[in-house]
């Protein structure tokens, strides 16, 4: 009897030591949308995750759409700049980054969906 109680006690508390942790792992999701790309269906790539700072540099090889940027609580969009041909993003934030992801356009026939003829590679 005595063997359960103290199980008990244990879960009880390793229980009460996460939720802190839990608590502070809050983050906002916010948007930084690409103004020359606009796809029906986005695509995401790998979600990058780490300790990321406040300016987030974001690099692919496929034309970028949108990227969601995770901060801390209460994180907004300072700036968002795109490259002139739509692979890189510079995102600025007033909070800390922990992780983005970003999304594309599905390639159609193996090329890029291009908003216009400016676009082209």
């Amino acid at each position: 009897m005595r063997t359960r109680s103290m199980v008990g006690l244990v879960a009880v508390v390793a229980l009460s030591l996460l939720v802190p942790v839990a608590a502070s792992a809050q983050t906002d999701t916010l948007l930084a949308d690409n103004p020359v790309v606009d796809c029906d269906a986005p695509l995401p790539a790998s979600m990058v995750t780490g300790e990321l700072g406040s300016t987030v540099v974001v690099i692919e090889e496929a034309e970028l759409d949108k990227v969601t940027v995770a901060t801390d609580i209460g994180g907004e969009v300072i700036d968002a700049e795109f490259s002139e041909g739509g692979h890189e993003a510079t995102i600025v934030t007033t909070t800390d980054a922990s992780a983005y992801v970003a999304w594309s356009c599905a390639p159609m026939n193996g090329e890029p969906v291009l908003m216009n003829d400016e676009d082209e590679v």
